[in-house]
């Protein structure tokens, strides 16, 4: 028997369902998605009501009030027989093209676990004054770049749009659960890709607490739909929005037209550069972290790397490190298989693009899936950067100095994101305040390039804090203070989440 699946949740009083029509779609394997044509006047009780919830329970209720329903809803999630989770693992394959084994421990695994009330960051404004070097914070470091100006300032929100991308799982719930520690209602615009996500999370919510339930909205509009998307921004205080170039654009004209701040996360660049100093017996364990970072999420995330620059002069080269890379590659891929979206014909540009390059004698190896799910290529030619086919296509490049990569990837500026990086404590500050000052935010242990942590900014940002006021400062952190005791801990944290998958 097939299933229909309600693309929306909003507080199930207002009566909505035989007012509006829907749109249904079939996607295969049984599955029918059920999204509503929305009308101004269902969008203007629905937005009211969020407003009336938040006045009447949300700011009554106290931040330990809020913590101790966030922990509730985390714990059932967490809980591998929890009923949603089942039934979202049931589902989700379908919907977004990853595999249940990703979906359940990147997903449910790692990001879910971010909302444990350890986990939820709660610290205030950081003074950039205190931070022109980087110095400790959370459990890493971070810095402040720029001079303060600030251009919006509000700390009374009542109302918080929403705009999520689909390339993985998880930021709706991120993005509601941030809300309500700032006491606002929250409406969200699930991605086309995986629009069912949102609604099911929202539910786990209204089963522990229905009033706080009710202070979010899931709203499955079409990005084409213009009076929606009018009506929406012209009732929120800011909106927080992720995609690409083009949304971009259309998403900051609209928020301009209204008079409203955004907070714009858009398409990014990454990277990884490991020191020759790791380039001897324990290549091996580096190129195992590395293997997760290009396998998390098939590579779809901004956080995903695209190049791996090696420093040349160590024992295992960069070409016999690449062949490591796919030896581990190959492991990883069994319990943590692409999905049934798997970019198969990107994997075969990428090889026949550069099996031409090394048939004409350019220094230049391929080591490759024999089915096509992943491939390494060894590039020896003047290192530049140049993006991926994705879908776990990966390049590894030789550099004379790691200082180098900061040249390479300078033209690419505010565009740069994460730095993956395998550098040793004594070489590691230089690299890293280098790399900051060209435009990288987030510079991580190789293998947690995908493992966002509660207290890191969001593309140079914190994200409590953006919604509250921007002032012009970009922050650039290290998600640890000892590299060669975070590199220990993370072959650790990664068998970990690659074994919690199932392996059919």
């Amino acid at each position: 028997m097939g299933k229909t699946l309600e693309c929306y949740f909003w507080n199930p009083e207002l009566d909505l369902e035989d007012k509006l029509d829907f749109k249904y779609q079939d996607i295969g394997n049984g599955i029918e998605l059920k999204r509503p044509i929305f009308t101004n006047d269902a969008l203007d009780k629905i937005i009211t009501d969020l407003k009336k919830k938040r006045k009447e329970f949300l700011l009554k209720m106290g931040i330990a009030n809020i913590l101790d329903i966030i922990g509730k809803v985390t714990d059932q999630w967490m809980n591998s027989d929890y009923s949603r989770r089942k039934f979202a693992l049931e589902v989700l394959p379908t919907i977004t093209g990853f595999s249940v084994e990703m979906l359940e421990s990147l997903g449910f695994g790692y990001m879910l676990g971010l909302l444990k009330k350890e986990h939820i960051p709660l610290t205030g404004k950081l003074q950039n004054k205190n931070f022109t070097e980087f110095a400790e914070h959370g459990d890493g470091l971070v810095r402040a770049y720029g001079e303060t100006e600030v251009a919006y300032s509000n700390y009374e929100l009542e109302l918080i749009g929403h705009v999520c991308a689909g390339n993985i799982l998880g930021l709706a719930p991120l993005e509601m659960v941030m809300d309500k520690l700032v006491d606002a209602a929250t409406w969200i615009k699930v991605p086309k890709e995986e629009p069912v996500f949102g609604a099911i999370y929202a539910k786990s919510i209204e089963d522990i607490d229905p009033q706080f339930a009710y202070t979010i909205a899931i709203l499955p509009y079409e990005s084409k739909d213009s009076k929606v998307q009018d009506f929406l921004f012209s009732k929120s205080d800011i909106i927080r929005a992720t995609g690409g170039q083009q949304a971009k654009k259309g998403l900051t004209d609209l928020a301009y037209k209204h008079n409203i701040p955004i907070a714009g996360h858009w398409h990014k660049f990454s990277f990884i550069t490991i020191a020759r100093d790791y380039m001897n017996k324990r290549a091996k364990d580096i190129a195992e972290l590395v293997s997760f970072d290009v396998t998390a999420w098939d590579q779809q995330g901004c956080f995903s790397p695209q190049e791996i620059f090696v420093e040349t002069g160590g024992d295992v080269s960069a070409v016999e490190f690449s062949e490591m890379l796919a030896e581990e590659m190959e492991t990883i891929s069994i319990r943590l298989p692409k999905g049934s979206k798997s970019g198969k014909m990107h994997v075969l540009d990428g090889y026949h693009q550069y099996l031409k390059k090394e048939m004409m004698g350019e220094p230049v190896k391929l080591f490759p899936s024999s089915t096509y799910q992943w491939l390494v290529i060894f590039d020896g030619n003047k290192p530049t950067f140049e993006p991926s086919p994705l879908f776990r296509v990966i390049k590894v490049k030789p550099i004379d100095d790691i200082m180098d990569t900061v040249s390479i990837i300078k033209p690419l500026g505010s565009f740069l994101q994460t730095v993956g990086v395998a550098i040793p404590n004594n070489r590691l500050m230089p690299f890293a305040n280098a790399i900051g000052e060209v435009g990288a935010t987030n510079i991580r242990t190789v293998s947690n390039m995908t493992l966002q942590r509660s207290w890191e900014p969001w593309d140079g940002r914190f994200p409590l804090q953006e919604l509250f006021e921007h002032d012009g400062i970009r922050w650039v952190s290290i998600n640890t203070r000892d590299i060669e005791e975070d590199i220990k801990e993370s072959l650790e944290r990664k068998r970990m989440l690659v074994n919690q998958s199932k392996v059919k």
